[in-house]
């Protein structure tokens, strides 16, 4: 089990320039997960979580929003102590870099 807790990234892109926060769950085996942007939440869609795979220290996710229901989106997130770096290939918005993650809680 990877990166149980709540994780925090300082993002910056085009439409969105903040922190995102993610709670990583683990219950009756299978790995759950929790987005939150302070600020930007209503512009936040549901998101389905398709698939979790532990690779190393990495969790890769694959996961879809309503909008583009056949669009996968991959996040790669690479766990190191209480900090984390990973990446989301989101459609139409391109690649998000997360850097300097940190574990609050």
């Amino acid at each position: 089990m990877l990166g149980i807790g709540t994780w925090e990234f300082p993002v910056s892109i085009m439409v969105y320039n903040g922190t995102v926060q993610m709670d990583i769950t683990h219950e009756g085996g299978a790995y759950g997960f929790a987005l939150r942007v302070p600020g930007a939440q209503e512009h936040i869609p549901p998101v389905e979580i398709k698939s979790v795979a532990e690779n190393g220290n990495t969790l890769n996710i694959v996961a879809r929003v309503p909008q583009f229901p056949r669009k996968d989106i991959p996040v790669s997130v690479t766990f190191d102590g209480d900090s984390a770096t990973g990446v989301v290939k989101a459609p139409f918005v391109g690649k998000i870099t997360l850097k300097n993650g940190r574990k609050i809680a």
